[in-house]
């Protein structure tokens, strides 16, 4: 009896054309789409993976490959802003037209843009600070708004984006800037802004994310804090990043609360202020900041990356050099960085070694 080829007895491998035979039955248009879909997931993913690799990994690849790994994490997080605007947009839209649907389908789009914040590959630190290197900050967010307004502002009580004059209560004289079209209340005080958003910076933490994670943020009545409070409790680097005067500025309460968490950056329009020169556009979840604080912005940003670790994306490091160049620090920068230094014991040399970079 004849022997059985080897190539016979050999399970066939299954082939491209094999592989699509379960969507044959489809349109050609359908098929291709299917299979250009199937590439972008492919590409996705490859980004993904690329873009959270280790500081320490990076750091020991070649210039041109770094430059790589810097453009996947912009990408990621610009995709990671667009699906969360994308959900905020859907459940706005639900919540404004005539749709019938149930209470928990309206919940479930609702948590969209957080659920998908949770699950994004967060922006890993540059590098995780030690204790002992960090600036001799306030105990406490409230601490550090005494010494901001009693300290480094006590002879210079003028607000940060517009040049705003205040009183020792703090309350704003809204016609020494041209902010009389302001009506609320809001406009009338002075608030400590972070001019790099605690919001981005604690998203970066675990603390920030899942709070209920940690037991020191449960409370005995099984209340959960929120991630602000909860890293304020347990993280080091976030209370001190979140205390820092360098990053704290005296601000119109009005446009504090407009800014938001909303990045830095140029925009064609958005919403003006009476005569103040800031431009917010929050369809692109941006603002434009005066000329004149440019500079100091930019500085700070610097400031925050390298004390605390935190990432810039490629295209922010450029603006701020930028920035940086066009607007080199004023006398008063200068001198509140070091008020500010002495506070701290630690100063923003970006100002006191002030170089164009």
């Amino acid at each position: 009896m004849p022997r059985a080829s080897k190539t016979a007895s050999k399970k066939r491998r299954p082939t491209a054309k094999s592989r699509s035979a379960s969507i044959s039955w489809l349109p050609q248009p359908v098929k291709n789409w299917l299979l250009k879909l199937r590439g972008i997931a492919i590409a996705l993913a490859a980004i993904g993976l690329v873009s959270t690799l280790p500081q320490g990994i990076v750091d020991k690849l070649p210039e041109n490959a770094r430059e790589a790994v810097s453009i996947t994490v912009d990408i990621r997080n610009l995709l990671g802003r667009i699906a969360v605007d994308t959900g905020d947009w859907l459940g706005d839209l639900v919540e404004t037209t005539d749709l019938e649907i149930g209470d928990d389908l309206l919940s479930m789009i609702r948590s969209l843009p957080s659920e998908i914040e949770r699950r994004l590959p967060q922006d890993p630190l540059t590098d995780t600070p030690d204790a002992a290197s960090l600036p001799s900050v306030a105990s406490s967010f409230s601490g550090a708004k005494r010494l901001l307004y009693e300290q480094v502002y006590a002879d210079h009580r003028e607000t940060f984006y517009c040049g705003c004059r205040y009183d020792d209560k703090r309350q704003i004289e809204l016609g020494t800037c041209g902010l009389t079209s302001l009506t609320s209340s809001r406009a009338q005080r002075v608030e400590a802004e972070h001019v790099f958003p605690a919001a981005q910076f604690g998203n970066m933490r675990k603390c920030w994310r899942q709070p209920e994670a940690f037991p020191d943020c449960v409370t005995d009545s099984g209340r959960t804090l929120s991630g602000r409070q909860c890293c304020e409790r347990t993280d080091p680097v976030f209370e001190a990043a979140h205390n820092d005067l360098f990053n704290l500025y005296p601000a119109d309460g009005y446009i504090n609360g407009q800014r938001s968490n909303f990045n830095w950056g140029m925009v064609s329009g958005g919403e003006r202020f009476g005569n103040c020169d800031i431009r917010i556009d929050a369809s692109q979840r941006r603002v434009q900041p005066p000329d004149k604080v440019r500079g100091d912005i930019a500085r700070t940003m610097f400031y925050m990356r390298d004390t605390y670790g935190f990432r810039l994306s490629r295209q922010d490091e450029q603006l701020y050099t930028a920035w940086n160049n066009e607007d080199p620090p004023d006398y008063w920068e200068i001198e509140r960085e070091k008020r500010i230094r002495r506070i701290q014991q630690k100063g923003n040399t970006y100002i006191s070694d002030y170089r164009r970079l």
